[in-house]
């Protein structure tokens, strides 16, 4: 195999990325929520407001943090957000104008529209950072259809459309995953990966706590790699964890600010308990209601996910990528089964599972081998997998991420999401002026979230002949 086309600077690669990056922020740009404040959002905007307006993680005692939300707790006689407080910090410079434009702190208007904003960000960046791991093993075209792919066939759109930490904890895991794999392929000491990687993974420990899970699958999976290909090792490591300490270290002041000791973290007091002891569901029935039910699981709102189990088997049996596949399948589980045995694994108010949406790219990724490989009617097939779940995925973006609570049976979507789409009751600004804007819904979610990525998807597989540019294809041998 000759050198990998992207790595020498291919300007198409580079291009497409961007433009993946631009289309996803645009048109979740236009499904964002203005109208709904949620606790989960609110608590997060008020954390923003005390950090921006009084410089301190207090939210105020109890009759000056309007309005209570039930992810806020007490602690000696002021409020607190539950929360992992790295969506609130990251996205300041955003609320900073949100609330200056409102003259104050809000939960809804500029507020919402400024939050909305610095998700559909993160959730752009995250389905480039897909498009880029793709692009370690796929032609251009299939790493285009899977960056979008994550974005408008799973859940990730309709949190994009809300202030919660799930899309900006998948775009810091997958960037932690990204710069694991060039470090793992780097000759020598892989200083400058190894510390993005670093940073990445202490960032994302602040946005969500069991993120954390990833810091010993990372280390791992770099000392099996540099063994294996007999480079550097402990270097790599040593780095490694050197950018882990900001994220660590910001979390243990954030603690040691609120608690007087940086070991104790605010889920641990909201819950009243030792977190770990939280983790009380039956593992089984957490994964059936993630992965299978019909009022969370993946399969049913995201049914391209299908084909990530099927590319799986015959990912692990490349002997080339194996270790690299690994690595996605671990985090894939360190992410999903932990949030299985959650003592709520419903999250609440959810369209899907939201706790999983940081794992979601991990089984999109190897989905790529199964869309190189269909041809004819079984591209149809993968095309019609990704349509039902943007149809889905788009009509919960523009009508609510948050649909009332459901039995384990009962489908959000035919009991929700359809009827108030519908009804053409819509969240988005745009909305409001419309007489029927059920019509222009239904058009924008084909339009935007089906037909202009698979066009554009088929017009680069049929102008680069079915090859284009890659950093590394699988080969085709397998070794079982």
């Amino acid at each position: 195999m000759g050198e990998p086309e992207a790595e020498r600077g291919n300007g198409r690669f580079l291009t497409d990325g961007l433009l993946v990056a631009l289309f996803v922020f645009v048109v979740f740009e236009v499904s964002i929520n203005t109208v709904w404040a949620t606790d989960h959002a609110t608590s997060l905007t008020q954390l923003a407001y005390a950090l921006l307006a009084n410089h301190s993680v207090a939210l105020g005692q109890a009759s000056s943090t309007p309005p209570w939300t039930v992810d806020n707790f007490h602690y000696e006689g002021q409020n607190y957000s539950a929360l992992a407080p790295g969506s609130a910090f990251l996205a300041l410079p955003f609320m900073a104008v949100g609330f200056a434009l409102a003259g104050g702190y809000t939960a809804y208007g500029p507020a919402l529209v400024w939050s909305g904003t610095f998700v559909s960000l993160t959730g752009a960046i995250a389905a480039l950072l897909v498009y880029k791991i793709a692009g370690m093993y796929f032609k251009r075209s299939t790493s285009i259809f899977l960056g979008v792919a994550f974005a408008f066939s799973t859940i990730a759109w309709p949190f994009a459309t809300y202030f919660f930490q799930s899309d900006v904890s998948a775009m810091l895991v997958l960037a932690s995953a990204y710069f694991a794999l060039r470090a793992g392929r780097t000759e020598g000491v892989a200083f400058a990966p190894a510390l993005a990687c670093g940073l990445a993974a202490g960032a994302a420990f602040t946005v969500d706590y069991v993120d954390a899970v990833i810091v010993p699958i990372l280390i791992a999976f770099l000392i099996v790699r540099k063994w294996r290909s007999r480079r550097p090792l402990a270097g790599t490591v040593v780095v490694f964890i050197l950018g882990l300490v900001p994220g660590f270290a910001a979390i243990g002041a954030y603690n040691f600010a609120i608690f007087g000791t940086p070991f104790m973290i605010t889920e641990q007091a909201y819950v009243g308990q030792s977190v770990f002891g939280k983790f009380s569901t039956p593992v089984q029935y957490g994964l059936a209601l993630n992965l299978v039910s019909l009022s969370r699981g993946l399969l049913a709102f995201a049914p391209l996910s299908v084909l990530g189990f099927m590319g799986y088997y015959d990912a692990l049996r490349t002997k080339k990528v194996r270790t690299e596949m690994l690595l996605m399948l671990a985090i894939f589980l360190g992410i999903l089964l932990p949030y299985s045995a959650w003592y709520d694994p419903t999250g609440g108010l959810s369209f899907g599972p939201r706790f999983i949406v940081p794992a979601i790219p991990f089984l999109l990724l190897p989905a790529g081998l199964i869309v190189e490989q269909a041809r004819r009617y079984r591209l149809l097939l993968v095309y019609a997998l990704y349509a039902a779940g943007a149809v889905i995925n788009g009509m919960a973006a523009f009508v609510t991420a948050v649909p009332p609570s459901t039995g384990f049976d009962v489908s959000p979507l035919t009991t929700y999401i359809i009827p108030n789409f519908q009804a053409g009751n819509f969240d988005s600004l745009w909305a409001s002026l419309l007489v029927h804007p059920w019509y222009v819904g239904g058009a924008l979610v084909a339009a935007l979230g089906v037909a202009a990525p698979l066009v554009w998807v088929d017009a680069v597989r049929r102008s680069s002949g079915q090859r284009g540019a890659t950093e590394q294809e699988i080969p085709p041998e397998r070794e079982v």
